[in-house]
């Protein structure tokens, strides 16, 4: 990284008005828990809550990993103005370490940037993939939370991500596209098993009302056709500002206390930091880490 790139990095951290955190130990037996931000459809906000979410949990003393995991666009970096030399991709093909692509976002906050080569994994043989289980473990262990930023749809390789993962955040609008996209994206991850759990955003909605009555419809269909429903986690207002500040590359800075989507925002990460802690988060308390599970391997 440059000169210039930290120093840009330090001034975001500083107008976000983000501590550096006191991170508690990992020997208390803590695991990271794996997130993975996803929707039907692009176009719905996965990006901004993404990053915006991250910044949230630093704020309460948490240890964030965000990895890019978009194929068709990985732009967390972009939004970030940072400019990586390497991506997940080159480790991957072995180019480079783990520890060469990790980039700091800010005081917290760690990115893995510019997943384009995922594809390449299921291609490799048993030895490779056991190499890569174990640097990814590694960088694992290291934080409190892995935040994956993943590409709209139902492809395989993605939902591979999310399905995996200990919690699915689903992204989604009052839109009519959005509710048939992401019953879509909810079907595929309850048909391929395992035990995610579907948490549903609603993003841009104009009321409160709008937000809930836009829930209700998939949860709906959920509960009739797959049966099993989805959880509400967090009704997001449209708001201009948030758009402005996505442009100005500023998603980590500048967030005004007296806005109602940071502060709602904010909300959800003191629900999601409480997550391990509840009755909800006990039967993921006992899960393998998440590298392990999405090579397939377990752990000893």
């Amino acid at each position: 990284m440059s000169g210039d790139q930290a120093q840009k990095l330090r001034e975001l951290a500083k107008a976000a008005d983000i501590q550096p955190a006191v991170h508690p130990s990992k020997m208390t037996g803590g695991r990271c828990l794996s997130i993975a931000v996803t929707s039907g459809k692009g176009g719905v906000g996965k990006t901004t809550l993404s990053l915006t979410l991250a910044a949230s949990l630093a704020q309460l003393q948490k240890r964030v990993l965000m990895m890019d995991v978009d194929l068709g666009l990985a732009n967390l970096h972009i939004l970030l103005g940072i400019a990586p030399r390497y991506n997940i991709s080159h480790v991957i093909s072995g180019e480079c370490g783990i520890e060469q692509v990790v980039l700091e976002a800010a005081p917290g906050v760690h990115l893995v940037p510019g997943a384009s080569g995922l594809e390449e994994l299921a291609n490799l043989d048993t030895a490779r993939l056991e190499r890569l289980r174990v640097a990814f473990m590694g960088l694992e262990a290291n934080y409190d939370y892995l935040l994956m930023d993943t590409g709209a749809g139902i492809g395989s390789t993605m939902t591979h991500f999310v399905r995996h993962s200990d919690l699915a955040l689903l992204v989604m609008t009052p839109d009519p596209s959005s509710l048939a996209d992401s019953y879509a994206m909810v079907k595929v991850l309850y048909e391929k098993g395992g035990d995610v759990r579907v948490a549903v955003v609603v993003n841009m909605v104009t009321s409160e009302r709008e937000g809930r009555e836009t829930f209700d419809r998939l949860n709906a269909l959920v509960v009739r056709f797959l049966k099993r429903p989805v959880e509400l986690y967090a009704i997001l207002p449209a708001d201009k500002d948030v758009q402005r500040l996505g442009r100005r590359q500023v998603h980590l800075a500048d967030r005004n206390a007296n806005n109602r989507f940071y502060g709602i925002a904010a909300g959800l990460a003191k629900r999601i930091s409480g997550y391990g802690l509840s009755a909800e988060g006990a039967a993921g308390a006992a899960k393998t880490g998440f590298f392990s599970r999405l090579f397939g391997v377990s752990e000893r």
